[in-house]
């Protein structure tokens, strides 16, 4: 009986250790997609602002935006890598566990506006970026304290 709690004990404590890095690892990759989609938006403001003033200048060059386009096209890919990780560590995480069917968040369909400037809190849940003085997720309602 003394063997069967131990055991049992620590197939909780297993199961906790993973979710608990698997969490850590979701939230890692989360962070990493939120700063690479401000770093689009940044470059994708840099293009338009360079081309206005090529246009307007009267020597519009596309081969000085095409590097823009080449970043912009980079992170984007980083992106697709970034998600495809997040849903194998999902399933990873639901195999080790023994679940059913693991749950895949999907990307969004709309893109997602760029993290504000100054302390950010994202929630754990969507990756939704929050203020840090409030206690809900706005966009999904997840307890952030």
């Amino acid at each position: 009986m003394a063997l069967d709690l131990k055991q049992g004990i620590s197939k909780q404590i297993t199961k906790l250790n993973m979710k608990t890095s698997t969490f850590l690892e979701e939230n890692k990759i989360r962070t990493y997609i939120a700063t690479l989609e401000a770093d689009i938006q940044e470059l994708k403001m840099k293009a338009g602002e360079n081309g206005y003033t090529m246009w307007s200048a009267g020597r519009f060059d596309v081969g000085q935006l095409e590097l823009l386009y080449q970043e912009i096209a980079l992170k984007q890919r980083q992106i697709q890598e970034q998600e495809q990780q997040m849903k194998e560590l999902i399933v990873k995480n639901q195999q080790v566990l023994g679940q059913g069917t693991p749950e895949v968040p999907h990307s969004p369909a709309a893109p997602v506006p760029p993290a504000p400037a100054g302390n950010v809190v994202f929630c754990p849940k969507c990756g939704e970026a929050c203020a840090p003085t409030v206690n809900f997720c706005k966009k999904c309602g997840n307890k952030l304290r």
